[in-house]
């Protein structure tokens, strides 16, 4: 390690974090991690399990080490989260970053320093998380015509480029958030990477569209997964939903028709099924 390098290390761990990060290696690992999708309802998920008297207050929303932050050391991530003890071994603690599902290099990561977490990812129909996600990236500024030039140019580049292939290498950048509205929503390109990694027992799979159907019985299904009792969520509003125009139907048709196949990848590659 070079010099420059241990003295960031020493900044963002001592300096930074003080006696938390000089206690790190003390510390425990998120018990599990909600790593996406973007607009899938992840919000509502850090806001609301933190109700549960067996799962502990999170930190900070979108904590972003596996992708921005890796460099510094798992030190400072374990800095987040409590002193390994009797006590805090009773409560599960939980990371919810959006972009780790599509990131490169996260996947491997989290299973080099985290082999048995578990994991939750949130998928919503692909063509709604993009106008989503376009119109909480632009807000006043949104409009159908810039939306359409923006995935009209992001067709073009994935039918010269095979997209598949570069998330296999890692070779692709999802920082640009106007460039990837579509890639995010490609699913299973991300998911075979991450299946490779982990057992599927330590996957649970939610359909964004089921919280709108029954909340409560995904917090169950959810609760079920950790291993934890089943808990009724107080005051349950979903978060984050923006207001915004619905998208133009012939714009919708467009992407609906793109994603159609990679959503049928989806349903096989996870053994489930929704109406998109």
């Amino acid at each position: 390690m070079s010099i420059k390098n241990i003295y960031r290390n020493f900044r963002y761990v001592v300096l930074d974090r003080k006696f938390k990060g000089i206690t790190a290696s003390q510390r425990k690992l998120p018990d599990f991690l909600v790593i996406g999708g973007k607009r899938c309802g992840t919000t509502t998920l850090f806001e609301f399990l933190r109700q549960h008297p067996m799962i502990a207050e999170p930190v900070i929303d979108h904590m972003g080490f596996f992708d921005d932050n890796y460099s510094i050391g798992i030190n400072y991530y374990k800095s987040f989260f409590p002193i390994k003890n009797e006590e805090n071994s009773k409560k599960l603690d939980y990371d919810v970053t959006t972009s780790y599902l599509t990131s490169p290099f996260v996947a491997e990561r989290v299973a080099k320093e985290m082999p048995n977490v578990k994991i939750i990812v949130l998928l919503r129909n692909p063509t709604s998380r993009a106008w989503s996600d376009y119109n909480a990236s632009q807000k006043k500024d949104a409009s159908e015509k810039k939306f359409q030039s923006y995935i009209d140019k992001e067709l073009e580049e994935l039918k010269k480029n095979n997209f598949d292939d570069k998330v296999i290498k890692n070779a692709y950048d999802m920082s640009e958030p106007f460039s990837n509205l579509i890639k995010k929503g490609l699913y299973a390109v991300y998911l075979k990477k991450w299946l490779k990694l982990f057992p599927r027992e330590n996957f649970l799979f939610i359909f964004t569209e089921s919280f709108s159907k029954d909340e409560n019985k995904v917090f169950k299904q959810i609760f079920n997964f950790l291993g934890l009792k089943n808990f009724e969520i107080q005051k349950l509003q979903r978060m984050s939903k923006g207001n915004y125009e619905k998208l133009n139907p012939k714009i919708q048709n467009k992407l609906d028709s793109f994603f159609e196949p990679y959503n049928d990848d989806l349903f096989k590659l996870i053994n489930q099924k929704y109406d998109w």
